[in-house]
């Protein structure tokens, strides 16, 4: 090829080029200035049909009064709690057998109920606070000791029937917009295991308070004043 043709080549493969780069660069500028002036937003977010209830979990301020009628008597983390918020797992059994030995020692008797309250709280089937679980069966049974004597049994089956309860608040939104006087899952399933019955669940509040209530209030009020 001569020197000339080789220029006229050189020169070409340059427009070329150069077309090329200007012709894209004007496109991306052309494509960005449409996604600025719609605002098209990256995501939509789809309203709630007119008319369908969603029971939201109602957060009461600790330190205001619970008004007649509203159901709160224990907050949902305390009762979804291992018992760990301030022991070891030997500290909590500990904790439960102090309790038993002081205000119901014949249960405190029963050999291993501590420990077992404490394993079976959080079983496959079974997801409670162990303090809660334990006055929950003592206040079902009256603090009676069953004729058979099978008391690990009996924790066993409040622990289940709590958890039905509280899985079938915590996802059925037909029944949360039945029961809107209630906080939540975890004050429904208390309601529920004693039949909706007030006085009860008042019965099981004094007796919560009377054997733990120093170690871990049903309700936090820390920093009320």
């Amino acid at each position: 090829m001569s020197r000339k043709n080789k220029n006229k080549f050189v020169l070409f493969i340059s427009i070329f080029i150069y077309t090329v780069i200007n012709g894209c660069s004007q496109s991306n500028s052309s494509t960005t200035l449409t996604l600025t002036s719609t605002n098209t937003p990256l995501f939509t977010i789809t309203p709630s049909p007119i008319g369908t209830i969603t029971h939201q979990a109602t957060v009461i301020p600790t330190c205001t009064p619970i008004s007649n009628g509203y159901i709160y008597v224990i907050d949902r983390i305390v009762y979804n709690s291992d018992g760990l918020m301030e022991f070891s797992p030997s500290g909590a059994i500990d904790v439960l057998q102090q309790a038993l030995d002081e205000h119901h020692p014949d249960w405190g008797q029963e050999e291993r109920l501590a420990r077992d309250t404490w394993n079976y709280s959080g079983a496959q089937n079974i997801g409670v606070n162990p303090r809660v679980l334990l006055v929950t069966t003592g206040v079902a049974l009256d603090w009676q000791i069953p004729e058979n004597h099978d008391l690990k049994e009996a924790i066993i089956q409040t622990g289940v029937v709590l958890t039905q309860h509280y899985r079938e608040f915590r996802f059925n939104e037909e029944l949360q917009a039945n029961y809107l006087q209630v906080a939540d899952a975890a004050n429904y399933a208390l309601y529920a295991f004693f039949n909706y019955d007030l006085e009860k669940l008042e019965v099981w509040q004094q007796e919560y308070d009377k054997m733990f209530g120093k170690i871990q209030p049903r309700i936090n009020k820390e920093g009320c004043y």
